[in-house]
């Protein structure tokens, strides 16, 4: 079993790539929107999709691995997963967001509207339940 100042220092460590995570996605939602922004002015920000499509999915995963090292992090703690609830479903939908979102952007095509307007919302809500999610890591932490 670990030791509980190894434990203790891993919250802080678990809270901060988590925050790292999270200014990547916001940095994804910053090339989805020039990418937006410039294929409704008629043009095409190649090197802004190249990115985004590049980023996308390694950012979901390494997002997915916040979560489980959250989890794991909790167990080891706590002796169970779901100590902080709020906190741990907050997090459960934000992998649904993800999954639903990388699933979503694999639909994208030419004359594709609603999927790329699907993929747009669910981002927009990813970033929301994220800020949310760090709020509540701070009230833990603290």
């Amino acid at each position: 079993m670990l030791d509980r100042h190894v434990i203790a220092n891993l919250r802080p460590v678990h809270g901060a790539y988590n925050l790292l995570i999270l200014m990547l996605f916001w940095y994804q939602a910053f090339l989805g929107f020039s990418i937006r922004r410039a294929r409704r002015a008629g043009g095409i920000n190649l090197k802004a999709v190249r990115r985004h499509r590049k980023t996308g999915p390694l950012l979901a995963v390494l997002a997915l691995a916040g979560y489980a090292g959250g989890a794991v992090l909790g167990f080891l703690d706590h002796g169970r997963v779901i100590k902080y609830p709020f906190h741990f479903f907050t997090g459960s939908a934000i992998v649904m967001l993800i999954i639903l979102s990388v699933t979503a952007s694999r639909f994208i095509t030419y004359g594709r509207e609603e999927k790329r307007k699907l993929h747009l919302s669910l981002g927009i809500l990813l970033l929301a339940s994220y800020a949310l999610q760090a709020f509540l890591g701070l009230g833990i932490l603290f």
